[in-house]
């Protein structure tokens, strides 16, 4: 499982940078501005999401099953 991880993070990263760059540009105009604001911080907590809290939960998650296994075994 972390090597699934270490193996996705980069793709992962980098698609959001890009869209968070993508939406820099937008910050400037006044109509869009809530917009760009919006996507930033959904994309960046995304990431997060995605590359950090999910795989932990997985994590968790399955060693929670491995002890129960073992405990009524």
């Amino acid at each position: 499982m972390i090597e699934a991880c270490a193996v996705r993070a980069q793709p992962i990263l980098l698609t959001g940078l890009a869209a968070m760059a993508g939406a820099f540009f937008i910050l400037d105009d006044p109509i869009f501005n809530g917009l760009a604001i919006a996507l930033i911080f959904g994309i960046l907590v995304s990431t997060l999401l995605t590359l950090i809290v999910i795989p932990l939960l997985y994590f968790i998650l399955l060693e929670h099953r491995g002890r129960r296994r073992e405990a009524s075994a």
